[in-house]
């Protein structure tokens, strides 16, 4: 049995094909989703473990960055000397690895490691896994990276209330994170040995089909316009507002609120439960709103939602206030990844390298940062942060916009 999609023809363009390669990749999102929502709950708690300050904790935010960068920079050599097949499966198993060692570590070098590892291996089937719905998809691409994307937001739900719920009847949040690292060798399981349909593949106009093409170099060779460093920029900026929120949320929490570090990590939950609902919703909407005016409303929504938890100190209306900002910042990353890949002039993996280097830049500066910055002025203060970015965003959206083709 092929893998490549018996849709009938009838589906519109606009509308993604559920195929099993797409599932798959899906699946893929969705294991890393957990893994990245759950990382900062576990971070805040490996810091109580470590005895060290949020400076040096936040170092496992930068471990993190630096694969990403290193992976970003070398990707698109990687795709075009191998295929993209080899990245999205050696991407899980490397995720896999770094992840079993991140939580059997207890020192700080094996923690970074671990991170470090786990970072590079998420961040080379990232750029697979985009590239090729992008590719895969073609007018459907904004649609199927949301509903991807809310897949993993959902799964990244359940991240932090493991991570909660083992430290609260004793396990630890260890056991939350070995639970990610069996999904991703699992899924190679599934995927099997056909890997040629994850190659370069286009959806014809008006099919419901997908074809495929040679392996090979991906996308025409020269320089990236000039309009995709500022829609990178854009991402940058969306994303280290994303990491912020989820790295130190748990810390905001506990300074406010009093909460104890089980109901923090347990509550963090409630951005990613607002960052699933906006994706899921975000690919209806998608189908008739223009996906530009779309990321201007969220970025607004999410300054709300920071205004509500940034001048609260009870529990309640701070965690609808997270809730709020989950709601914006959900389809940050899916409609600036999808805004940065229209930009790149077809060089779809280079672009999804770079913006995979500009994820690495955004996670491991903006929350060292603010974590140097807790350590000095307080938590509260420094998640001032947040809206400086989402404001920079905003600036550079309006000066230079990226329309739909």
């Amino acid at each position: 049995m092929s893998d490549t999609t018996t849709t009938p023809t009838s589906v519109p363009a606009h509308i993604p094909v559920r195929d099993r390669p797409t599932r798959i990749s899906y699946a893929q999102l969705a294991f890393y989703g957990w893994f990245l929502y759950a990382f900062g709950p576990s971070v805040a708690l490996l810091r109580d473990e470590q005895g060290t300050s949020r400076t040096v904790a936040s170092l496992h935010g930068t471990a993190m960055a630096l694969g990403a960068i290193i992976v970003g920079l070398s990707a698109a050599r990687v795709v075009d000397r191998t295929s993209r097949a080899f990245i999205l499966r050696t991407g899980s198993l490397l995720a896999a690895a770094g992840v079993l060692v991140y939580i059997a570590g207890s020192s700080l070098p094996i923690t970074l490691l671990g991170a470090f590892l786990a970072s590079a291996g998420g961040s080379f089937f990232i750029i697979g896994v985009n590239a090729f719905l992008t590719e895969h998809h073609g007018a459907a691409a904004p649609v199927s990276l949301s509903e991807g994307n809310g897949l993993a937001a959902a799964a990244g739900l359940v991240g932090p209330l493991a991570i909660g719920a083992g430290v609260a009847i004793g396990w630890g949040w260890r056991p939350a994170m070995l639970a990610v690292a069996v999904a991703f060798i699992v899924t190679e399981l599934f995927r099997g040995r056909n890997l040629q349909v994850y190659s370069v593949g286009t959806r014809s106009a008006g099919s419901g089909a997908a074809t495929t093409g040679p392996l090979g170099p991906l996308g025409p060779l020269g320089p990236l316009p000039a309009e995709f460093r500022w829609a990178w920029l854009v991402s940058v900026c969306l994303i280290a507002v994303e990491f912020c929120v989820t790295l130190w949320g748990v810390d905001l929490l506990r300074d406010r609120t009093g909460m104890g570090s089980a109901a923090a990590a347990a509550a963090l939950a409630t951005v990613v439960g607002g960052m699933a609902v906006g994706r899921f919703s975000a690919a209806r909407i998608l189908v008739h709103r223009d996906p530009e005016r779309l990321l201007l409303t969220s970025i607004g929504l999410a300054a709300a939602g920071f205004a509500l938890t940034w001048t609260v100190t009870t529990a309640g209306p701070m965690l609808i206030g997270l809730t709020v900002i989950g709601l914006g910042i959900s389809v940050h990353w899916p409609l600036g990844l999808g805004r940065t890949l229209r930009s790149s002039g077809g060089h779809i993996d280079r672009g999804s390298g770079l913006l995979s280097m500009g994820a690495g830049v955004a996670s491991g500066s903006a929350p060292f940062v603010l974590g140097a910055l807790a350590d000095q002025v307080g938590v509260h203060l420094a998640f001032l942060v947040v809206p400086a970015l989402l404001a920079a965003a905003v600036l550079i959206m309006l000066r230079h916009p990226v329309r739909m083709p």
